[in-house]
C-alpha cells in the first residue's frame, strides 16, 4: 500500500472483467492474507484471509482508494515506500525481476480501529497488466507492543488527543500535496476562573470534556489535538469544487463542543469555547495558517466578551 494512495479516487484506472477475474485467482491461491491494487491506488482484488485482518469483506474492499486502509500519520512513510519500490522494479516489458519491500506497517482495518502488521509489497503482472501485490501478516505481541507505545507518545495523556507535533505533522502531508485545508484553533474559555473556583481536576475534566466531544464531532479524514494548555486545533481537508463556508464551520465546532454543561461532582460546569477558522490561501505556509487562525481565534474571545 502506498502513499500515491492518499491521492487515489481523482483518477481511476480501466481494469478489465478478465484482468479482476484473473487477480481473483491470484489472490485465492495466496495462503496468507493479499490485496492487489492498481497503479493507480484503487483496490482490485483481496483474498478471504484479508478480510480476517482488515475487518471487512472483499466485496467492502475492491474498488476503494487504498488510503482508507492507510493511517493519515503514516502516509509519509508510505510515500517513501512507493518511491522505493519504483526504483527496485524495472520498467513493464521488462524480463528482469524486482525485490519485494518488506517492513513493519500500520493499517487501518473498517471499523477504523489501527492494527500493526509485517507487510511485503511488490509488483506483479497479471493477465497481462502490472497491479502492486500487498502480502499482509498480523504482527506478534512483542511487535505490536512497541507499535502502541509509539502511538502513546503521539497522545496527549489527559484527552488522548494527538499532541501538537502529530498533528502539524498530518496538515504539513496535506500542504506538501497542496491540498485545501482549513484549520481551526479552539480556546476553552474561563479555563483559570474554574480552576480557582472548584480546583484543577474541574479543569482537567473541562479539557477532557471539550476534546472529546470535539473528536466525537469531527469527520472522517480530519485531524484533532491537543496544541497547548487549553488551546486545541481541528484541521481538515476537502474538495476543492465544494469549497467550505468558515463561519459555519466555526458555529459547527463551537455547537459541537458547547451543546451541554460538564458535570463535576454535584456541579454542573458551562462549556465556552472561541473558536478561529482559517481557510489555506494559495501557496500559503503551515505557520502563516496557524498565525491566521489563532488571530480569529482571539478576535472571536474579544467580540463574545464585548
Amino acid at each position: 500500500m502506498n502513499e500515491g494512495a492518499v491521492r487515489a479516487g481523482t483518477v481511476r484506472e480501466a481494469v478489465t472483467d478478465a484482468q479482476r477475474a484473473a487477480v481473483a485467482d491470484f489472490v485465492a491461491a495466496v495462503p496468507m492474507a493479499a490485496m492487489v491494487h492498481s497503479l493507480h491506488y484503487e483496490v482490485v482484488g483481496a483474498n478471504i484471509l484479508c478480510e480476517g485482518v482488515l475487518g471487512c469483506t472483499v466485496d467492502e474492499m475492491v474498488g476503494r482508494p487504498v488510503a482508507d486502509f492507510v493511517p493519515l500519520g503514516d502516509r509519509a512513510s508510505a510515500t517513501r515506500m512507493a518511491v522505493q519500490l519504483e526504483q527496485r522494479y524495472p520498467a513493464a516489458g521488462s524480463t528482469e525481476h524486482g525485490r519485494p519491500i518488506g517492513a513493519l506497517r500500520r493499517v487501518r482495518r473498517g471499523d477504523g480501529e489501527v492494527v500493526s502488521c509485517w507487510m511485503h509489497v511488490g509488483l506483479s503482472t497479471i493477465a497481462g497488466r502490472r497491479f502492486i501485490v500487498a502480502l499482509l501478516d498480523l504482527v506478534n505481541p512483542v511487535a505490536d507492543d512497541t507499535v502502541h507505545w509509539r502511538d502513546r507518545a503521539e497522545r496527549d495523556e489527559l484527552t488522548g488527543l494527538l499532541r501538537r507535533g502529530a498533528l502539524l505533522a498530518h496538515v504539513d502531508e496535506w500542504i506538501l500535496a497542496d491540498l485545501p485545508v482549513a484549520l481551526a484553533f479552539v480556546d476553552v474559555d474561563r479555563l483559570k476562573s474554574i480552576n480557582d473556583a472548584h480546583g484543577h481536576p474541574a479543569g482537567d475534566a473541562m479539557l477532557e470534556a471539550a476534546g472529546r466531544r470535539l473528536q466525537q464531532w469531527s469527520p472522517r479524514g480530519s485531524v484533532v489535538g491537543r496544541y497547548a494548555g487549553d488551546e486545541f486545533v481541528f484541521a481538515v481537508t476537502f474538495d476543492r469544487p465544494k469549497g467550505l463556508d468558515s463561519t459555519e464551520l466555526t458555529e459547527s465546532v463551537r455547537s459541537a463542543i458547547c451543546g451541554e454543561p460538564v458535570p463535576f461532582g454535584s456541579n454542573l460546569l458551562e462549556v465556552s469555547v472561541s473558536v478561529g477558522v482559517a481557510v489555506r490561501e494559495p501557496g500559503e505556509s503551515r505557520d502563516r495558517l496557524i498565525q491566521r487562525a489563532d488571530a480569529l481565534m482571539y478576535r472571536d474571545k474579544a467580540a463574545r466578551s464585548s
